[in-house]
């Protein structure tokens, strides 16, 4: 059983060690004292892209109460091309700010946001989640673009509810590149956006504001754009939201597909009718396309499935 650390040397030296896990409550105990070493480390390049120790550091630091230093950190301007070290250095960044996500001052909030400019910091979006504050929905609408932070940014925007239901519906129309073919972090950012709307609101309104995209040239997003429609438009629009989801069951995107598939099985009862009138207009057998094949099976496979007994 190993004893306690002789002096402050010799707890900094087990903080750095890869093998002792208590490290960080050796250095505690000295309470002030630790704090110009821990600072020390904190501050050190590590080109290697090891972070490990700075971000035991940054754990000290911050049960020591040294917000200060911790935002001295996070303010640094870094110029860093390496890719090694850039990955060490923003996991980092990531721990700094997760470590401030309990100081609730504006000289953080704003930090916090200047951080938010740069992409998948993740441990950045996750301390301005815990401000829930409007002044962040941009950086988290941002961070939906990214699968390292996507679902932080979630996380947060839910938080945020209604607070962020405007500039969610900006995002899902906001494409980039504007010109040529979108880009698909823009289109994951969509998508995600579209989600988050249907799990926040599950009024007619949302459709009339979303109904445009189930004619988006992103598949994805159109099918997830008619699965909102179908429970939330009036009874007139439904048959067209049930073509357009077996359109798009005729796509190249398995995916899609499958999703599309689940959806209208859910729904069979509702969407039978529609159905059974897509097939009866289907061409002859020696007609039909290869996708207009599949679809007819998948449809018929679909509406051929036992009905549920009536109660008594």
């Amino acid at each position: 059983m190993r004893g306690p650390p002789q002096n402050l040397e010799q707890a900094i030296a087990r903080l750095k060690s890869f093998h002792d896990d208590l490290g960080v409550l050796d250095v505690i105990v000295y309470r002030e004292q630790a704090i110009p070493p821990l600072r020390t480390i904190l501050f050190e390049r590590e080109r290697s892209g090891l972070y490990q120790t700075r971000c035991r550091a940054v754990e000290a630091l911050s049960a020591l109460g040294a917000d200060n230093v911790l935002i001295e950190f996070l303010e640094l301007e870094r110029s860093i091309t390496d890719p090694i070290e850039r990955v060490g250095e923003d996991a980092v960044v990531n721990a700094a700010a997760l470590a401030l996500a309990n100081v609730r001052e504006r000289r953080v909030l704003e930090l916090l946001l200047r951080l938010a400019r740069r992409p998948a910091l993740t441990g950045v979006i996750g301390a301005l989640g815990a401000f829930e504050s409007v002044e962040a929905v941009p950086a988290f609408i941002d961070a939906l673009e990214e699968d390292a932070s996507r679902l932080t940014a979630e996380r947060a925007l839910r938080k945020l509810g209604q607070a962020a239901r405007a500039a969610l519906l900006r995002a899902v129309d906001a494409k980039a590149p504007t010109a040529g073919s979108e880009s698909e972090s823009s289109a994951r950012r969509r998508r995600s956006a579209l989600r988050l709307l249907a799990e926040m609101d599950g009024s007619q309104s949302l459709w009339r504001d979303v109904r445009h995209l189930m004619h988006d040239t992103d598949t994805k997003l159109a099918a997830l754009a008619c699965e909102i429609g179908l429970p939330r438009a009036p009874a007139s629009e439904r048959r067209a939201i049930v073509r357009r989801l077996i359109d798009l069951l005729g796509g190249d995107d398995w995916i899609v597909r499958e999703e599309i598939e689940v959806f209208l099985a859910a729904h069979c009862e509702s969407v039978r009718e529609v159905i059974i009138d897509y097939l009866n207009e289907m061409p002859r057998p020696g007609d039909a396309s290869a996708a207009g094949t599949q679809v007819d099976a998948i449809l018929r496979r679909m509406i051929a499935r036992p009905q549920p007994t009536p109660h008594l």
